[in-house]
């Protein structure tokens, strides 16, 4: 069992981005499995992105962005299906496949890396059904399906909308929502670097309400479903590095080096309900392995909790994973599930789903109200 670490530090201000109650405990994580998924030569992970739990069987759908393809498999590591493959036409990806959809128990979906055109499979088959053309640009969790709409956050730097509401029945799409006055900043200011550095986000919905967070702030926006920002939750940094109250300026104005941009800050990765209520959260501290000539992260995965009713918060326990690439999660009800690559002692990549049942045992909770 993994439980929140007790590490006494000075308290600073939390505007800053600095740890305000770094002995705070943390969710306990508790190991429940781990999976190695059998790879060969012409079937391995390359490049992958969020993974996402099928509701209706538990399988795993992997996007690998490499050999641009929406790998499935069983619960016991076997491959399953295989979705799509590189190139530009219908059912192909070029540049990879974005963050899977499962839309019902019949249809999964993924947009396209390099453009905003999703592809539609026949879940059951790998069949290709259709292509959308998406005004959205989709984040790092999975969109949320209500009824008949499919929901997603969205990044869009000229209409500046945060997001976006498809119903697949007409292929109707409503924009909406405004981003957080710091992007806002940031395409003003002529510049664009850090609203584009920062332009993944996160939603999760739940008790009528989306939660909403951003790569580069440390705040989460409660929204309703016009996409009005009905509350700002302030999320505290214990252990993490916390995102400063400046890096928009120092990344637009002060033009920081590429390595400082991407190491310098946390950045909210995963966010999904939380049975019986509140939600769940990861992010992630990185490090530049190297720069050049493309760069090469790796990061530390920090678990938190909020509260159902968002006044609280647990955060920051570092969820146990080899560092030697970037891992990525993906939550199921109170499961992490943690796709963790290593390299073994013959020096061959390898791929494991690591199981964590997340509980808030133990908690010390923080206030998430400003001056709280």
């Amino acid at each position: 069992m993994f439980a929140g670490g007790m590490y006494l530090i000075t308290g600073c201000d939390s505007e800053s981005g600095e740890p305000v109650t770094a002995d705070a405990a943390g969710p306990t994580l508790t190991p429940v499995d781990s999976i190695l998924l059998p790879e060969a030569d012409t079937l391995y992970i390359g490049n992958p992105y969020t993974p996402v739990v099928d509701p209706f069987d538990g399988s795993f759908y992997i996007p690998d962005i490499f050999s641009g393809r929406l790998l499935r498999f069983r619960r016991d590591g076997s491959l399953m299906l295989v979705y799509g493959r590189p190139g530009e036409g219908p059912g192909e990806f070029r540049g990879g496949p974005g963050v899977p959809m499962v839309l019902d128990d019949s249809t999964v979906a993924a947009q396209v890396t390099s453009s905003r055109r999703v592809n539609i499979f026949d879940r059951n088959t790998g069949e290709t059904v259709r292509v959308v053309d998406f005004p959205a640009l989709g984040g790092i969790t999975p969109p949320v399906v209500i009824g008949e709409d499919v929901w997603m956050t969205d990044f869009e730097l000229q209409r500046e909308t945060s997001l976006t509401r498809w119903r697949p029945a007409t292929d109707e799409f409503v924009s909406m929502g405004g981003l957080p006055e710091q992007y806002v900043a940031s395409i003003k200011s002529g510049n664009w670097s850090y609203a584009t550095l920062f332009s993944i986000s996160s939603l999760a919905y739940a008790d009528g309400r989306f939660v909403q967070g951003r790569s580069g702030l440390d705040e989460m926006f409660v929204l309703n479903l016009r996409g009005d920002v009905v509350d700002t939750l302030d999320i505290p940094v214990a252990r993490r590095k916390g995102v400063p109250a400046d890096l928009r300026e120092r990344i637009d104005i002060e033009r920081i080096p590429g390595r400082e941009q991407l190491e310098e800050s946390s950045r909210l990765r995963q966010l999904f309900p939380r049975p019986g209520g509140g939600f769940l959260f990861t992010h992630h501290d990185q490090t530049a392995l190297k720069m050049e000539p493309m760069p090469v992260l790796t990061a530390k995965t920090w678990v938190g909790i909020l509260s159902p009713d968002l006044s609280q918060a647990c955060v920051d326990t570092l969820v146990p994973h080899d560092f030697e690439i970037r891992p990525m999660e993906t939550f199921r009800g109170d499961t992490l599930f943690v796709l963790d690559r290593r390299i073994d002692d013959s020096e061959k990549l390898q791929t494991w789903i690591l199981m964590f049942l997340v509980s808030d045992e133990g908690c010390d909770w923080l206030s998430t109200r400003p001056g709280g």
